[in-house]
């Protein structure tokens, strides 16, 4: 891997950490279960990357990669895009969509229509946003057929209006079976502590396997693989769950993790043989990330924006930028719109296997080759 490929990944992992701690603990809101797709969010922005300009390009360019140069962050997007669209394991479905809406009549330039799909294989198809009810529907129907079904409504027909030039839309999507299924049978209601007065009974998984553990005073890390149906590639996609050992310390946790500890992280752990006791959860968030997005260093983007590499025709900044995402896990695997075995020999009297009982708030996130698919928290 290149060292401009490690630099975006290290970015990526910092804008996925610091997306969740915002989106979860800074918008004055009671916390609840949340995910989103880092993934998704960066390669629509991305995709405006290409059209800007000025400071607004430099403000593009330092989020998503931490300034590298233009042309090797848009490499590394086509390469992640052209992997996963290419790659076609037997037990999962990884799926990623780009799409330009166009208000017809307005002129974009010929570069930027070539490079979006050249790079992000977006295609572009142009819509009266004047008639929004209809513009919102045939963009929502490209949502939910990307997503096989699963993200209905992402736009709607209030946020078009006649002023309305451009839609972008990223759709990502995922379903996978464990390498390690849970035995449903095992599956029981346990009470789980959401805070030091509340918790409530879930459907909680038990499993007692190998698993990659990790660790360290403050936190446990347990990383739950998807079986692609090869051998060789059993380890290419995985969950991997961080579980603070203060059992309310879930924000602590997270306001002390970035993306260079978290890649750190994901290299640590080794097979052991685990307790596992882990929920059955259902989540689908709707964030309007706006105002996260200007936190985060994107200012100009929607205000005094520069995106004259899109069109000469008149002055454009963003107005909305919406996320829906899913995600549902089971016993036997996980859907969203986001192991080899091991066999141990005891060693005279063996300790006790770790527990990494999940009974309290965590976070989670779905990692393929380094890059952070989803990732959320789950709060009972």
């Amino acid at each position: 891997m290149s060292r401009s490929e490690m630099a975006i990944i290290r970015a990526q992992a910092d804008f996925a950490i610091n997306l969740l701690s915002n989106v979860v603990f800074e918008q004055n809101k009671p916390l609840e279960s949340t995910i989103l797709s880092p993934l998704s969010l960066s390669m629509a922005l991305a995709m405006v990357y290409v059209g800007a300009d000025g400071e607004t390009n430099q403000e593009f360019g330092k989020l998503l990669s931490g300034g590298l140069k233009e042309e090797e962050t848009h490499t590394y997007f086509a390469k992640q895009l052209n992997s996963y669209n290419d790659y076609k394991p037997k037990n999962y479905t990884l799926e990623l969509a780009n799409k330009v809406f166009v208000q017809k009549g307005f002129k974009i330039l010929e570069e930027f229509k070539n490079f979006i799909d050249e790079y992000y294989e977006g295609k572009f198809e142009l819509l009266n946003f004047a008639e929004n009810v209809e513009a919102a529907k045939i963009i929502n129907e490209f949502v939910e057929k990307t997503t096989h079904d699963k993200i209905k409504n992402l736009i709607s027909p209030d946020s078009l209006t006649t002023d309305t030039r451009l839609v972008l839309v990223n759709a990502v999507y995922f379903k996978g079976k464990w390498s390690s299924p849970f035995d449903s049978e095992l599956t029981q209601k346990k009470p789980f502590y959401i805070t030091e007065e509340k918790n409530k009974e879930v459907d909680m998984m038990k499993k007692t396997s190998s698993f990659v553990y990790f660790e360290s005073e403050e936190l446990q890390m347990l990383k739950m693989f998807y079986s692609s149906g090869s051998s060789e590639d059993d380890e290419d996609i995985y969950m991997v769950v961080f579980l603070p050992k203060e059992r309310f310390g879930l924000q602590k946790m997270i306001k002390n993790l970035d993306g260079e500890k978290i890649l750190k992280l994901l290299e640590r752990g080794h097979k052991t043989k685990v307790d596992v006791l882990f929920p059955k959860f259902k989540l689908e968030s709707t964030h309007d990330l706006k105002d996260v997005l200007i936190k985060l260093g994107l200012k100009s983007a929607f205000d005094k924006a520069n995106f004259s590499k899109i069109s000469k025709e008149q002055p454009l900044k963003i107005d909305k930028v919406v996320q829906k995402a899913f995600i549902e896990l089971n016993e036997e695997g996980t859907e969203a719109a986001a192991a080899t075995g091991l066999v141990i020999i005891p060693l005279s009297l063996p300790p006790p296997p770790p527990e990494f009982f999940a009974d309290h708030p965590f976070t989670f996130m779905l990692v393929k080759e380094n890059e952070i698919l989803f990732c959320g928290i789950f709060q009972g």
